[in-house]
């Protein structure tokens, strides 16, 4: 299965606007790009957010930098993803955030992400420990960050936090 990551950029293009609207409608899941569909005329402003959410300097304080991708099978756009620099323990949401369309759930595409946003946040980022969080009853994510070997170090709020030893993971590739 050919899944890549790619970064959220200005150029981007109906298809990805279609996609955010389509997951818009989601729910029950962590990371939905969008709370509600928009239309095509704040698509640039919100690809812009995004392009400058990975600069400190660039967003107000209480948000964190993170970075957006899209998640890609071959060249069609599939789902959203997120990997945030820092963490808040007193914010829900982990490091990793993703949401995928619903005919790509449930056939690893999970698993193969988070991998993916684990060596950007290891080698791009130097993070050496990622925290996931889920909901208390989304078991498909809880099920995914499992199967990577996620370890649960307890629950808040309605949410199950998860640690994972980055180093553990990437042990002998270097950097």
């Amino acid at each position: 299965m050919n899944i890549r990551l790619k970064e959220i950029g200005l150029e981007d293009g109906k298809e990805y606007f279609n996609l955010l609207n389509e997951l818009a409608g989601y729910e029950n899941v962590y990371a939905r790009p969008i709370p509600e569909p928009m239309e095509y005329e704040e698509f640039d402003g919100f690809k812009q957010a995004r392009v400058n959410m990975k600069h400190k300097e660039l967003i107000p304080e209480n948000v964190l930098p993170t970075t957006t991708y899209w998640v890609m099978k071959d060249n069609i756009p599939i789902g959203y993803a997120t990997l945030k620099h820092e963490m808040d323990m007193e914010k829900p949401g982990g490091h990793f955030g993703l949401c995928l369309k619903k005919e790509y759930q449930n056939q690893g595409i999970g698993s193969i992400v988070s991998r993916l946003l684990a060596e950007k946040a290891y080698y791009e980022l130097g993070i050496e420990e990622v925290i996931f969080t889920s909901k208390e009853d989304n078991i498909q994510s809880q099920k995914s960050v499992e199967k990577i070997g996620g370890k649960l170090i307890g629950t808040r709020g309605g949410y199950r936090y998860y640690t994972y030893n980055l180093n553990d993971l990437f042990e002998g590739r270097g950097r």
